[in-house]
């Protein structure tokens, strides 16, 4: 566990780096964008990520390929551990989900995975971006996942954290001078938004319109930024559109890299 400063080092250490935001279940958008680019060939060699990016970072960086982890989460049903409840710091629980995550891990540890991982979340208790890369890995990846009101904050080391996208849902600046291309994928688009009739559903609008504007003061940082249009159409926690968010982001990732003229 680190505080993320941003590198000195002006050389590149990686050929390929990938950003991948926060949101929610969306977030299967990440696994059809991971498809596309292994077709033509691209691998990253290192991850940044947050909340519904790190799950996905995780799983990926531990070996799993985009259809292996689709089924993983869906089949297992991974987020039905998100127990609806009225607990004091948080409007869901997230019971059983880091234990479910465990089981679907073979690295327990950043430093088991064949990829390299940055994990940011926010220490509520300082006030500060934090950067996990090595040490325990679920429990940094439920922090990540931590998205304020809505669930209770994560703690490690007498520390509370909770989703790192509070400050940042695109943190490309770990990458940044590090990769030789870099490729971001933005799964928290804005569309119009009716029906805001519940406190769950407001905390979630709430959360989103803090976010998007840091990934729009980010996105030309990258090479090719990624974000599928029609998500805004998915609920932060809706598993029933898995698929079609994942085929969104598959779609939109083969459009792009071959404009982008990186087909093999």
């Amino acid at each position: 566990m680190a505080i993320w400063k941003k590198s000195k080092n002006k050389g590149t250490s990686y050929k390929t780096g990938i950003v991948l935001s926060g949101g929610g279940t969306r977030g299967f958008a990440h696994l059809g964008v991971l498809k596309a680019l292994e077709e033509s060939d691209i691998k990253p060699d290192i991850i940044s990520s947050v909340s519904a990016g790190s799950i996905v970072g995780a799983l990926y960086a531990d070996g799993k390929n985009p259809e292996e982890i689709l089924e993983a989460l869906t089949s297992k049903k991974l987020l039905n551990y998100l127990v609806i409840s009225i607990p004091k710091t948080g409007l869901v629980n997230m019971s059983g989900f880091e234990k479910t995550l465990k089981k679907l891990l073979k690295a327990q540890k950043f430093e088991d995975l064949s990829i390299p991982l940055n994990v940011f979340a926010v220490n509520m208790n300082t006030a500060e971006y934090t950067c996990f890369d090595s040490g325990p890995l679920a429990i940094a990846v439920k922090a990540s996942s931590s998205i304020p009101i809505i669930f209770p904050p994560v703690e490690i080391n007498n520390e509370l954290f909770v989703d790192g996208g509070l400050i940042n849902n695109f943190p490309v600046e770990a990458l940044e001078n590090k990769c030789e291309r870099l490729i971001g994928v933005s799964v928290n688009p804005l569309g119009i938004k009716k029906n805001l009739d519940n406190l769950k559903v407001i905390a979630e609008r709430t959360f989103q319109l803090n976010i998007r504007s840091h990934t729009m003061d980010r996105k030309d940082k990258c090479d090719l930024f990624i974000e599928p249009e029609g998500l805004d159409d998915y609920g932060l926690l809706d598993l029933s559109g898995a698929r079609e968010i994942f085929d969104m982001g598959y779609k939109t990732a083969k459009k792009l890299i071959k404009e982008k003229g990186w087909q093999p």
